[in-house]
């Protein structure tokens, strides 16, 4: 079998991890695939097309070696085995197939979670991913993100178990929040300002500066230099952009106190205007909230970032209504 041959075959991967929670638990989490972006590191995003009872048609979006992909998967529960198997059914760009499964087994210590993956490459995967032109190249790409993504995912589940951060039952650490405002302009006139990221030095008085890496339309990867107190940060953003309805975010190398922070800008017509509402996710990194602020207990420490960030969302939307009700007045004059 010669090397191409080898590479369009079928790839075994497994990977397992043990955690210290009840069986059932640990299954009802990885079925919850909505909750999946607040607690995967790579998952940026989960659409749910289709559900029943026992299956699942959902799209996905994550990160493969840094890079943003997209694919759909069904999935299909089976609560009473405790497992979920998966199929790609449009797959990431690189494979020609991927499925796997879930499975969970009661041991002595809790839990044992085993995932498996199996895929094939693409025959041909010339220019579908930056640096990957040939089979070869494009295996080792797969082979690296599925070995990362898997261990990250495990061990997040493990502490996401072990710290008891899902039904509900939030760790001290996490927050979720909102600053809204209804403004009198169109739709189209508020989303353009939203998604021409590169503009905003000229919109925002605490932006100085926009580094647009990628721009497809539909997906933006940039570096912005903001005024913080004084003092100029790099903030890295990956978005999704949805035309005149929603830009969804995350920041892949967020601010030290935060280990992560994700959100949403909506925004919805309504009598007078549109209401456009910045959904903020973040979780502390307590190391973090140390190095910036010293002993402080977290529940001060998300009071500080939810005013800071709200506040820069407010700025946001007051300077979106200033400049809209310019344009107005432009037009009109």
């Amino acid at each position: 079998m010669n090397t191409r041959d080898r590479n369009l075959q079928m790839n075994f991967y497994q990977h397992t991890i043990e955690v210290a929670a009840d069986v059932n638990d640990a299954y009802a989490l990885s079925a919850e695939v909505e909750a999946w972006p607040q607690i995967f590191p790579p998952c940026k995003g989960v659409r749910v097309i289709e559900r029943t009872d026992s299956s699942q048609l959902v799209e996905i979006t994550a990160l493969a070696n840094g890079k943003l992909m997209t694919w759909r998967s069904t999935r299909e529960l089976f609560p009473e085995q405790r497992a979920i198997s998966f199929r790609q059914v449009q797959p990431s760009p690189l494979l020609r197939s991927m499925e796997g499964s879930w499975r969970f087994f009661p041991v002595q210590t809790g839990t044992l979670i085993v995932l498996e993956h199996r895929f094939e490459i693409k025959p041909d995967v010339r220019g579908l991913v930056d640096g990957v032109s040939t089979p070869e190249e494009a295996l080792r790409f797969m082979s690296k993100s599925t070995d990362t993504n898997s261990k990250r995912e495990l061990q997040a589940i493990k502490q996401a178990l072990e710290s008891r951060t899902f039904h509900g039952l939030q760790s001290e650490l996490y927050g979720e929040f909102q600053e809204e405002m209804v403004i009198a302009a169109s739709p189209e006139a508020v989303y353009s300002l939203l998604a021409r990221a590169q503009d905003w030095p000229q919109v925002l008085s605490h932006c100085h500066r926009v580094e647009m890496r990628y721009d497809d339309g539909q997906h933006q990867e940039f570096i912005m230099t903001v005024d913080v107190k004084g003092q100029m940060e790099q903030i890295r953003s990956i978005r999704r952009c949805t035309p005149h309805a929603s830009i969804s975010y995350f920041q892949p190398e967020p601010p030290p106190a935060l280990r992560r922070h994700s959100g949403k800008w909506l925004i919805e017509r309504v009598p007078g205007g549109v209401r456009v509402v910045s959904w903020h996710a973040v979780e502390l990194r307590p190391d973090g909230m140390k190095q910036v602020w010293g002993d402080i207990s977290p529940g001060d420490a998300l009071a500080r970032v939810t005013k800071a960030i709200n506040d820069n969302s407010r700025g946001t939307m007051l300077a979106i209504k200033g400049r809209t009700a310019e344009q107005a007045q432009g037009r009109s004059s």
